[in-house]
């Protein structure tokens, strides 16, 4: 895995937590780190507009915290030819680590696997088993199990699978089992003839000795092959019985894992079972290396950088299972923990672009046009063009610092970018309210918050009857007590509220006008952490 670092916003992304995770990655990278930014779902109106603007490509998406086998160091993977003998596997098996081999096909495709106990397996075969696995021997596999050099090759050879180590004068009394046989012998004119007159296919000449003209020109009428090898004859007997090739004793639809499988539900496939090792394909199934179950006991975890968030509902998915590194926020203070130390910066402003605009400064780096573009985007975006309750000194200077880097003009391009997210009439009343939808757990009570900006109050007007629906529908789907949708002026003025559940008659309270029992407005509300939480907190807490 080395030492990759994902920088990674909140769920329901928006502009802030996908510049910052750009931004934030871009600096790591700089000081030396191999840090790469991610999102944990599809991109707003607004995030869309300022990545095109600055000619940037979407982070990358990310589901899940839990470490895949292409995270974590594997063995390689050894591989072998379905045509290699034998003999050649033994010799394979013994330089394995894992004490696998991954059997492929001419393409390089996975066809099986041999273990130990497959090749061991073998040594335990009967007579006419070892006879029968023989008959697939080929003139070439022999050759290279005894050493061996093809002195006469026949057009077609067919063997019985029997192996003969001829040693007597005559052999009469076995002449008939000849027929197809290989036969081990040194020298011998008259032997040679006879073997090959009984029907033998193939005459293994040890010792280096030469052949006769006349035991080859009788070799090729009858088409005997002939194989001449500087091996004694009985080191050629020890082995010649594992020429045949290994495809024939091979497990068959082996289990294999995906690369992008996670490391937890490999571990628990792999306890139904009792291989040794297992392949890893990639997606185009191309074996790219092998796993045990020692690799799943002993792996590092994916090291995370959070930003613009620390609260477990808003991160990505078994968060737990993931090593933090750092965390950097303008938000309260979560529920996430970690089992050891990290950096932590959490700032008072309206931003975490401020935050990582500090962070370049402090570390000697000026962001690029690209980079301070879009850190000025997530500025503006978050306080509301600094008209947000959350708008900060640093927030302003900041953004001053950055729309010089970026030769922007702040006025002009914040209109531009802030009527760039107010597309109402193109997107579903689900798409809408889940665009930017925190979750909060305040004592026993749960709620969901969204907000969006809106242009014009015809567009707003125009949706929210079949944005009234779905929002029942989410309420219940999400088992929530209060479901609220802000949609905010986007030049800040005012926020009109539409809302949900058990808890809806506490908004009355909370807003100047009230509509209905489920809807209202007021003109200072825009901030949905520094305004609307805490009078929601304060009164949960006292219920």
């Amino acid at each position: 895995m080395g030492d990759k670092i994902y920088v990674v916003g909140h769920k329901n992304p928006d502009s802030d937590s996908i510049c910052s995770a750009l931004a934030y990655a871009n600096l790591k990278r700089i000081l030396g780190e191999d840090a790469i930014a991610c999102r944990l779902g599809p991109l707003n109106d607004e995030t869309k507009f300022v990545l095109k603007r600055f000619n940037l490509e979407n982070p990358l998406l990310l589901k899940d915290a839990r470490s895949q086998l292409l995270d974590i160091e594997i063995d390689h993977a050894n591989k072998i030819k379905e045509d290699s003998t034998l003999k050649e596997a033994w010799s394979e098996m013994l330089g394995a680590s894992n004490r696998s081999l991954c059997v492929m096909n001419d393409k390089d495709d996975l066809i099986g696997i041999i273990s130990t106990s497959n090749l061991a397996m073998t040594r335990l075969m009967l007579p006419e088993e070892i006879e029968y696995l023989m008959k697939s021997a080929t003139l070439d596999s022999i050759s290279r199990t005894v050493n061996g050099k093809i002195i006469l090759e026949p057009a077609q050879m067919e063997l019985s699978g029997k192996v003969f180590i001829i040693t007597l004068i005559n052999i009469e009394c076995f002449e008939n089992d000849l027929h197809g046989s290989i036969c081990i012998m040194s020298d011998g004119i008259l032997k040679q003839r006879q073997l090959i007159e009984c029907g033998a296919r193939c005459l293994i000449i040890t010792c280096g000795q030469d052949v006769d003209e006349s035991v080859l020109r009788l070799a090729k009428e009858s088409g005997c092959a002939i194989l001449q090898t500087d091996w004694d004859t009985m080191k050629v007997a020890k082995v010649i019985n594992e020429a045949f090739p290994i495809k024939p004793i091979m497990t068959t639809h082996a289990m294999t894992f995906n690369e992008n499988e996670f490391v937890d539900d490999v571990a628990k496939k792999m306890m139904n079972t009792r291989f040794r090792s297992y392949p890893v394909l990639n997606d185009e199934g191309k074996i790219v290396g092998a796993v045990s179950r020692y690799h799943l006991q002993n792996y590092r975890r994916k090291k995370f950088i959070l930003v613009d968030h620390s609260a477990r509902n808003q991160a990505i998915n078994n968060i737990e299972d993931a090593d933090i590194q750092e965390i950097i926020d303008h938000h309260h203070i979560g529920n996430i923990e970690t089992d050891h130390p990290i950096y932590y910066r959490n700032q008072r402003c309206g931003c975490t672009a401020t935050i990582v605009s500090q962070l370049y400064q402090e570390n000697g780096v000026k962001p690029d046009e690209q980079m301070s573009g879009i850190l000025l985007s997530a500025i503006i975006s978050d306080t509301l063009h600094f008209k947000s309750a959350t708008t900060t000194e640093l927030d302003k200077k900041s953004a001053e610092w950055l729309a010089e880097l970026a030769h922007i003009d702040i006025e002009t391009y914040a209109v531009e970018m802030l009527s760039a997210s107010v597309a109402l009439k193109d997107a579903t009343a689900s798409q809408i309210l889940n665009r930017d939808l925190k979750s909060y757990d305040i004592g026993k009570y749960h709620l969901g918050i969204g907000q969006t900006n809106y242009h014009n109050i015809e567009d707003l007007q125009a949706i929210l009857p079949e944005f009234r629906k779905n929002l029942e529908k989410e309420l219940q789907d999400k088992k929530l007590d209060l479901l609220v949708m802000m949609f905010t002026h986007v030049m800040a003025e005012g926020t009109m509220f539409v809302y949900a559940g058990p808890l809806s008659y506490i908004m009355s309270s909370l807003i100047s006008t009230q509509f209905d029992e489920t809807s209202g407005y007021d003109h200072d509300i825009i901030s949905r952490k520094q305004q609307l939480m805490p009078k929601l907190s304060s009164i949960l807490k006292n219920m």
